[in-house]
């Protein structure tokens, strides 16, 4: 592990994410830790993780952007004692707020979060546990699901990114942090991982939280959902012609 970029998610992840992939590096993002670590994750989150477990799950990784990785970014910064720590932060905290209000909305209506998804699905299932599990650590949240959406109260959520952002800058020397507004491009990332800067632009992601949906759409765990939830839509359609069938033959 050489990064670790412990901001809350809506204050660049994704950016992040896709700067560091143009770098070279090797990045697990969300899906990424989901699809190759979400049980080793779901077991850090809600009962601890080791050093040394911590250092063979992610053997071979170079960065990690957003949940769950960013939950437990200080047992990585001492797992990985050379890792560098990019912080990211947005310009105020109503700013953030508002992006991770628009998300969460985006989220709890979109078509493979919802409902059904959750209930066709295992992984739809399997996701939504570890994004409680982690947004329960980061924010202490309540469950939220498609069929319970606890208040939101986002006064409380700003007072954990502050707190979080105030602790994350006192608890790592100012050689191994680097406070980072995704809006500063290239210039200050590259100098602090001392790497010459590209000749592509500095790229922009998912800015206001709305484009989740175009990013669930585009990823390998919604493709997984769908394909669940079609199968499990054949069975149920199936089980019920079966019975449907049966009842007429008994009734006859």
């Amino acid at each position: 592990m050489k990064i670790i970029c412990s901001g809350y998610p809506k204050t660049g992840t994704k950016t992040m994410c896709a700067a560091l992939r143009l770098l070279g590096y090797q990045v697990y993002d969300f899906e990424e830790q989901f699809l190759f670590l979400g049980d080793e994750l779901q077991t850090a989150l809600d009962h601890g993780i080791t050093q040394e477990k911590l250092r063979k799950i992610f053997k071979g990784v170079d960065a990690i952007t957003d949940v769950p990785g960013c939950a437990i970014w200080e047992e990585l910064a001492k797992a990985f004692p050379e890792a560098k720590v990019i912080h990211t932060e947005r310009s105020s905290d109503n700013e953030w707020s508002e992006s991770m209000w628009s998300q969460m909305m985006a989220v709890y209506t979109h078509p493979w979060m919802t409902l059904y998804g959750q209930i066709s699905s295992p992984t739809g299932r399997k996701a939504n546990r570890i994004a409680n599990s982690a947004f329960r650590v980061l924010f202490s949240r309540s469950e939220f699901n498609s069929w319970h959406q606890p208040p939101l109260n986002m006064t409380m959520e700003k007072l954990r990114y502050r707190q979080h952002n105030a602790y994350v800058k006192q608890a790592l020397p100012k050689e191994r942090l680097l406070v980072f507004d995704v809006r500063d491009g290239w210039e200050p990332l590259c100098r602090f991982l001392g790497v010459p800067v590209p000749s592509v632009n500095f790229p922009h992601k998912n800015k206001s939280g709305i484009e989740v949906s175009s990013i669930i759409e585009q990823s390998k765990m919604s493709d997984m959902i769908r394909r669940e939830a079609v199968i499990f839509t054949f069975i149920l359609f199936l089980l019920i012609t079966i019975i449907v069938l049966v009842v007429i033959i008994y009734v006859a």
